[in-house]
């Protein structure tokens, strides 16, 4: 038998395509569920900060109204409200006793809260009130320019205070506690258009919420 010479080509036989070698899985799909693991935890670690963040701005800045009817009580953070009236004093009214700027007004509000079984006075006086108008100007309650008034001594906190006997006073749940919150506001502003807020600011169960009340 002849053998091949040197200037004879080698025949090699074909490999059938179906005995090939499949190629790797990809990084990508060799790590799909670790991939998604870390989206989801990455997403929360963004978010929960986030939501914190929002809890608590809301708490310091109420921004949903809860509307409350004049001479109507409205259920609250643990107490029942109700606005009593609204009264703008004149410049020369003899009950304004100290000095007053010459652009100012005083308005006083009055009113009343029946604390519920197991609510806190001091969950009550951490209360904030305020006025504010359609432009969205707000005015606090009680600022340190308002002059001494004369009249019904009523506390200016919602859960204590003092009488005109300088006796304390305190909310009792089942009782209304009446008091009174007053404003300095540009002199000549009308009551029209006015609202007054009760907020209890910084509280984890109102979630955002403040009493507000047309005058």
């Amino acid at each position: 038998m002849n053998s091949p010479t040197s200037s004879e080509p080698i025949q090699v036989a074909a490999v059938p395509a179906s005995a090939s070698v499949p190629a790797p899985a990809g990084w990508w799909r060799r790590n799909v569920w670790w991939l998604l693991g870390t989206a989801v935890l990455g997403t929360w670690a963004i978010y929960a900060p986030y939501r914190d963040a929002l809890d608590s701005y809301r708490q310091r800045h109420p921004s949903q109204p809860v509307a409350a009817g004049k001479n109507t009580w409205t259920q609250y953070e643990g107490a029942r409200w109700r606005l009593v009236s609204a009264e703008a004093l004149a410049p020369r009214d003899p009950r304004i006793l100290g000095p007053l700027r010459k652009d100012a007004g005083v308005l006083l509000v009055r009113f009343e809260v029946i604390p519920d079984s197991g609510t806190k006075t001091a969950t009550l006086d951490a209360c904030r009130g305020s006025v504010a108008d359609a432009k969205g100007r707000l005015w606090e309650a009680n600022p340190s320019e308002l002059p001494r008034l004369k009249g019904a001594k009523l506390p200016t906190t919602c859960g204590s205070g003092y009488d005109a006997s300088f006796k304390q006073v305190l909310a009792v749940p089942g009782r209304p506690f009446a008091f009174q919150h007053a404003y300095l506001l540009p002199r000549g502003q009308t009551m029209e258009g006015l609202r007054a807020r009760i907020e209890l600011r910084n509280s984890e169960t109102a979630k955002g919420r403040y009493l507000d009340f047309a005058l």
